[in-house]
């Protein structure tokens, strides 16, 4: 019976416990991992330029990339205009 409960906690107590916020922060954590917040794509940048300051990237690596990452970041800007979240 011990056994029975202790699974009915798990299978159906676990859910439970992950509420909103949890979520939200998961949710929030992949958006910056996916480089799609400002935040993200700014701190990807200053990230860039140590690693440049640092001789561990090359200038052409770190133009290449932040043209990227600067293209990406007017689009995120954009789709903020527009009424997106």
């Amino acid at each position: 019976m011990v056994i029975g409960k202790l699974l009915y906690d798990i299978v159906l107590g676990i859910p439970v416990t992950i509420t909103k916020k949890t979520l939200e922060g998961i949710r929030d954590a992949v958006d910056k991992e996916r480089l799609i917040t400002e935040e993200s794509v700014k701190q990807k940048i200053q990230e860039m330029q140590l690693l440049l300051q640092d001789g561990e990237m090359s200038e052409e690596e770190y133009e290449e990339l932040e043209i990227k990452l600067i293209e990406r970041l007017k689009a995120i800007r954009e789709y903020h205009s527009q009424g997106g979240e």
